[in-house]
């Protein structure tokens, strides 16, 4: 009988402090603060980080995190990443919540014969993000795969 793996438990800490108005400040130690705001929807101001716009970027950054460790250990050599996502906050059932975030990552590859293996690992982190997993929203990925120009 193969032993049972154990897993640790890990713990994030995070603070905000109310600065004026609908804004605020989240902090953690040993990182730049963040200053945010409710959106201009919810009478936010303009031009700072929200609540949702974290929210959605945390299921993207998650997803390429993810990704970047099974491409690392899959050996998966690949010339960029870049992706979009959105998130469509909808009011349900007497409440406002996501229902949906659409991940749009851009892969470029080195190698066309990588192709395959790339969008097996895309799928695998798609399915592996820690923040995808811990939400009710649907999480969809409409990945493009594209093989880099050879140098000239």
């Amino acid at each position: 009988m193969e032993p049972k793996k154990t897993y640790k438990t890990f713990r994030y800490l995070t603070g905000v402090a109310w600065k004026s108005g609908r804004r605020a400040v989240v902090s953690s130690d040993g990182r730049p603060d963040i200053e945010v705001s409710s959106p201009p929807e919810f009478k936010g101001d303009a031009g700072f980080w929200t609540p949702e716009d974290m929210f959605v970027a945390s299921v993207d950054l998650c997803t390429l995190m993810t990704f970047l460790a099974f491409a690392q250990r899959k050996e998966l050599d690949f010339a960029s990443y870049e992706s979009t996502a959105e998130g469509v906050l909808e009011f349900v059932e007497g409440k406002y919540r996501f229902t949906e975030i659409i991940l749009r990552p851009h892969l470029v590859l080195k190698s066309e014969s990588d192709t395959e293996r790339a969008r097996q690992i895309l799928d695998d982190a798609h399915k592996g993000c820690l923040v995808s997993n811990s939400i009710t929203a649907a999480v969809k990925m409409l990945p493009e795969i594209r093989i880099a120009a050879p140098a000239a």
